[in-house]
């Protein structure tokens, strides 16, 4: 029987191991997940919002069909006007929200709207319903709780938002019973706001389930995909993100007319090293020099990747040729501050590497940059290794 695979050590997947049944994680994962939500709201918070406003302006106008205000007293014809008011407030504020979400606004403010929406509907539904009883007009209570079910719908809006949104609306039911003047309406409000925190329970239990499997979803997705780009034992792209990474970079340099280096560094006398003192211990050096590769560069685009065994790639972006060269001696002398012993080189009594470099010419591919890197590389192998080489044409 095969043992079983290792667990993955990313954050994703010890995230996955401590849970979060407070739908909450670290501080960078969190604000990765908020990323990755967003991306994918604009198009859901557009079809919300035209549903609320198909709905919304469908009773408005309805009302306006069987409401007769000749038929009411003075009183109730009051009452018109706080009622027309709301339904036209309510509506600037699905339009709003629609327009923004259409011009794809900062998500910030998409969520402000969200917000201030649902809150609007929901207590200007419960508003809406109170005014329909006091005027004795024949309604369906049961909008409300399907407006319940709607705060519970937008994708924009954490579940804590919708909780506490839902609790002004079950609140505001409750404030307009206590202000009713006719103990019937009383009664019926009380009533509904009972149906409306029983609603709250269940809407509420659904939308946690489905933000904590989104958020699983997401934890998921993002283990596999580091998994996918990374080298599993350095942590470092792989061969396959540096080649997707190099053409982009390749393109972008020339776009922005910035210079673009490439350096290969290879491990000397790596497979001596492993006869010698174990593939356990081979792999640690490699770990090794990954850190000193990877403390080497700053920019936002300069890139590292393991590419081979022992062989290593560095991408500088918008570097000259001196400074590239001057971080393919600092690798070289890295080494030397690590001091990791290696007996059986005949370069050193340590573990060296050897490093070839080159700069992105107007005529380059791909596979010719790299080609030029390595011959370098293969250059610095033949000179005695334990250095680097630059072309010295491009070395200006």
């Amino acid at each position: 029987m095969l043992p079983p695979l290792p667990a993955s050590s990313t954050q994703y997947a010890q995230q996955l191991r401590q849970g979060f049944r407070w739908l909450r994680f670290g501080p960078a994962l969190e604000a990765e997940y908020r990323n990755y939500c967003n991306s994918n709201e604009y198009g859901r918070v557009l079809w919300f919002c035209a549903i609320c406003l198909l709905l919304w302006g469908g009773y408005s106008l309805f009302d306006l069909w069987r409401i007769d205000g000749a038929l009411l007293d003075a009183r109730q014809r009051a009452l018109l006007t706080p009622l027309h008011a709301l339904r036209l407030g309510v509506t600037v504020l699905i339009v709003l929200t629609l327009a923004s979400a259409w011009r794809r606004a900062s998500v910030r403010w998409v969520q402000a709207t969200m917000i201030a929406l649902g809150v609007a509907l929901s207590c200007g539904s419960a508003m809406a319903v109170y005014v329909y009883k006091l005027l004795g007009v024949p309604h369906e209570t049961a909008i409300l709780v399907a407006v319940m079910m709607g705060l519970f719908l937008p994708f924009a809006i954490s579940l804590w938002a919708q909780l506490a949104m839902a609790g002004l609306y079950v609140a505001s039911v409750c404030i307009l019973a206590w202000a009713a003047p006719l103990p019937a309406v009383r009664g019926e409000m009380l009533r509904l706001g009972v149906e409306l925190g029983l609603s709250a329970l269940v809407f509420a239990f659904g939308s946690y389930w489905r933000e904590h499997q989104r958020r699983e979803q997401f934890l998921y997705r993002g283990d596999a995909h580091w998994l996918a780009m990374r080298d599993a034992l350095t942590g470092l792209y792989n061969r396959r993100m540096f080649n997707h990474h190099l053409a982009l970079l390749m393109a972008q340099a020339r776009r922005e007319g910035q210079p673009l280096a490439l350096l290969l560094l290879d491990v000397d006398y790596f497979k001596t090293y492993n006869d010698n003192y174990g593939h356990q211990q081979g792999d640690a050096v490699l770990q090794q020099v990954a850190q000193v590769v990877l403390a080497s560069i700053g920019r936002p685009l300069d890139l590292v990747a393991r590419v081979g065994g022992e062989e290593f790639a560095v991408l500088l972006y918008g570097g000259s040729a001196v400074h590239a060269q001057a971080l393919g001696q600092s690798l070289v002398l890295g080494m030397h501050q690590r001091a990791l012993p290696h007996a059986a080189s005949p370069v050193a009594q340590m573990v060296t590497v050897s490093v070839g470099g080159a700069m992105l010419a107007l005529q380059d591919e791909a596979r010719t940059l790299y080609a030029r890197a390595d011959r370098m590389l293969y250059e610095a192998k033949n000179g005695g290794r334990d250095r680097c080489c630059w072309e010295e044409t491009l070395q200006a």
